[in-house]
């Protein structure tokens, strides 16, 4: 009986030591048996299957269109609740706009004084006008009727003069009048004569030099006030243009509805879907920054991304379903409408995986769609009638190549295989296998019978290849 006892427990302690080895990933030292396949064709479809969110192809944006001005931004003080179903014209929210009015009221200020110093430009200006006229018309045509006077005045003189010294030389020769009285005479004749040629080129001064330095002098003055004047009117229209700029500032502090709609927040989340921005009294917003959306419910469309091992795959035009999340039994038909030509910005916790944003229309959206809901879209990008298939499981990668253990009468044979596209239960062979061949689904467990090429070392920690089956090296 003991003897059996023994033999029993020797048994066990085996079998332990080899479940043991086996957990620590060392070889068994038992051969293990194939699981079969046979290969065969089939109908072979690829659906790509990811999440999204809904959102309207049509939506109209209100955005803050309040200058921010070196500062961070502009407050929300009120705002109406997200979901609120408004009509054209309707209160949406309000901006703070005391920092504006304050403004305004330093800016009416500038418009009072520029409008002061318009008055007092345009009545220099009219002074300039009613001065050179006044001096054309009115002062020159009085001096020179004053000279014209003196030298008529110096006329009559040097006349009378002239024949006081007749007379006198008449007396002289007579002996009635002196030497001396003559010499006077003489002098009084001359004198007349410089009084008369001053008055005379007092007039020509006056008519040739006068009146045009005057003239020159006025038209200045009356240009200058002129260029004053339109200089003061053009920084009234500059300071009444910030006025009325600060007005409008005012106006769309208050914002309202461009269109019927419902009212959608439009807060903004970074890549790694954390909130930047919560449309709530209190935020600050930006200029330009959009704050609420008034989303179109008859154009829907579903935005989401796609590994770049599957993009190759989608084309726009593709039918589509989506199946928004939280609707039992919904299958919205859809279609792919468009994908961009480059891989989203990836933050440090995909660093290495690139995703390609793609948008899917939905042809007939259902009412109760609304913007922000989550969907799970399935896009048929494959439908390939009768090819030649084998289970992901099958194929192993081995360095960059792929091998399937095909059955060689008593012995297995590691086969290279060209793979085309996989739905991640089958790939499509294009080359290596035939229809009716037996292949291991257990390739793993099949190493030691099998002889595949050596591989140098920088292979063997080689990455699997994108869209290496769920079997590898």
């Amino acid at each position: 009986m003991w003897k059996t006892l023994i033999v029993l427990a020797l048994a066990g302690a085996a079998a332990w030591g080899w479940n043991f080895r086996r957990g620590r990933g060392e070889p068994a030292r038992t051969a293990e048996r194939p699981i079969w396949h046979t290969v065969a064709r089939g109908d072979f479809e690829l659906a790509i299957t990811e999440r999204g969110e809904i959102d309207s192809v049509g939506d109209i944006e209100i955005r803050s269109e309040v200058k921010s001005k070196n500062t961070t931004g502009i407050a929300i003080l009120k705002i109406v609740p997200e979901g609120t179903v408004v009509k054209k014209g309707d209160f949406l929210a309000e901006l703070d706009s005391s920092v504006l009015q304050e403004e305004r009221l330093l800016q009416q200020i500038n418009v009072n004084n520029a409008e002061a110093r318009v008055v007092e430009a345009r009545n220099l200006y009219e002074t300039a006008v009613i001065a050179q006229a006044e001096y054309a018309d009115g002062t020159f045509v009085q001096e020179r009727q004053t000279i014209e006077s003196e030298a008529f005045v110096a006329e009559e003189n040097l006349s009378r003069a002239q024949d006081y010294l007749k007379y006198s030389e008449k007396l002289a020769a007579k002996g009635y009048v002196n030497e001396l009285q003559l010499e006077a005479d003489k002098f009084a004749v001359e004198k007349s004569k410089k009084e008369l040629d001053a008055a005379k080129t007092k007039l020509k001064v006056l008519e040739d030099y006068t009146r045009a330095k005057m003239l020159k002098q006025f038209e200045s003055d009356k240009l200058i006030a002129k260029a004053k004047w339109d200089s003061e009117k053009n920084t009234l229209e500059l300071e009444l243009g910030k006025l009325k700029d600060v007005l409008d500032q005012i106006a769309k502090c208050t914002l309202t509805s461009p269109a019927d709609g419902k009212v959608k927040f439009a807060h903004v989340r970074d890549q790694m879907g954390d909130n930047n921005f919560i449309v709530e009294e209190g935020a600050v917003v930006r200029e330009r920054q959009t704050i609420i959306r008034l989303p179109d419910p008859s154009k829907m469309r579903v935005q989401l991304t796609i590994n770049e091992s599957l993009i190759q795959h989608v084309k726009p035009g593709m039918a589509a379903v989506v199946t928004p999340i939280g609707i039992a039994g919904s299958n919205l038909k859809a279609e792919v409408d468009s994908i961009n030509q480059y891989a989203e910005p990836s933050g440090w916790r995909k660093a290495n995986v690139k995703e390609y944003k793609a948008q899917v229309k939905i042809l007939e959206p259902a009412p109760e769609l609304r913007s922000g809901m989550t969907a799970s879209v399935t896009i048929r990008s494959l439908d390939e009638p009768s090819v030649l298939q084998a289970p992901v499981q099958a194929v192993y990668a081995h360095g960059p190549a792929y091998y399937c253990f095909v059955e060689r009468g008593e012995k297995l044979e590691a086969v290279p295989v060209q793979c085309g596209p996989t739905n991640d239960r089958f790939f499509v062979i294009e080359s290596g296998l035939n229809e009716g061949d037996r292949i291991a689904m257990n390739p793993r467990q099949l190493l030691d019978e099998v002889s595949l090429p050596e591989l140098p070392p920088e292979r063997k920690q080689q990455a699997v290849p994108t869209g290496a089956p769920l079997a590898s090296g």
